[in-house]
């Protein structure tokens, strides 16, 4: 597997993007940002786009908890067999952050006679983040996700130092 490696000014570079998404987290729990999809779409009058807010503190505890699961086994008279295994339930991560980040969204769907028609973010449905993972193509998904990212400070740096710290455990 090619590791990548993130310059000094490329992390800069991602953290002066990133500016915008610390001034919302200080401003509290109902500031959001507004992402618009790169993409035009025949007929429609405005592009996709999506309004996100940053986790809290305590949210982004959760997801990790609910994501990220470590077992330690430890055993022999002197502690000298040991095994750890850490298990990833990432699409369980992305559900709790379209849960909990989405603000709003017009987003493309396919309806029954193949037409691309706008949907709207409904809050009152308690299954909207699991339809958005399982119905969303993974173009748009991955858009989606790199917002996600975006509003919760998860910029390529971060990203480059958390996978040299995981290559180092």
């Amino acid at each position: 597997m090619e590791q990548q490696m993130v310059s000094e000014e490329e992390v800069c570079e991602e953290r002066e993007r990133g500016l915008e998404a610390w001034v919302i987290a200080a401003w509290g729990r109902h500031a959001s940002q507004r992402f618009e999809a790169p993409v035009e779409i025949a007929g429609w009058e405005r592009r996709p786009w999506v309004e996100l807010r940053p986790l809290t503190h305590r949210e982004n505890l959760e997801r990790e908890s609910l994501g990220i699961v470590d077992e330690y086994t430890i055993g022999g008279s002197f502690g000298d067999e040991w095994q750890v295994s850490r298990r990833y339930d990432m699409a369980a991560m992305r559900e709790y952050e379209y849960g909990h980040c989405i603000v709003d969204y017009l987003l493309p769907e396919t309806d029954e006679e193949g037409q691309i028609v706008p949907r709207r973010y409904d809050s009152d449905n308690p299954q909207e983040a699991a339809w958005l993972l399982d119905e969303l193509p993974s173009a748009l998904a991955a858009w989606l996700d790199e917002c996600i990212d975006k509003v919760n400070l998860r910029g390529e740096g971060e990203r480059a130092a958390l996978a040299r710290v995981k290559k180092a455990c």
